[in-house]
């Protein structure tokens, strides 16, 4: 394997699902899931990406889902790890 391999980020990648009309509850978990899955629990990752090349409904719900969880975050700095478990949890159940 060359060394520039290695450095490649091993990640999956899903078709878009659009959650603009789904429940707020099963579109916050489906966020919440994305920022785990894909930006390894750091929101200023994922608002970075929706400042760079987001969509208008990316600004709109998904950077407001994101500000108020970092306010969470900073008033409870488990707060991920215990998504984690969560998210972790439910997937154990659906196996």
């Amino acid at each position: 394997m060359s060394p520039l391999r290695a450095l490649e980020p091993n990640i999956e990648v899903h078709d878009w699902v659009d959650t603009s009309s789904l429940s707020s509850l099963v579109a916050g978990f489906a966020r919440i899931h994305m920022l785990l899955a894909v930006f390894d629990g750091n929101p200023d990752r994922w608002l970075d990406m929706i400042n760079a090349e987001g969509t208008a409904e990316e600004r709109e719900g998904d950077a407001r889902f994101l500000f108020a969880l970092k306010k969470k975050m900073m008033e409870n700095p488990k707060l991920i790890d215990e998504l984690r478990a969560v998210v972790r949890d439910f997937a154990r159940l659906m196996a």
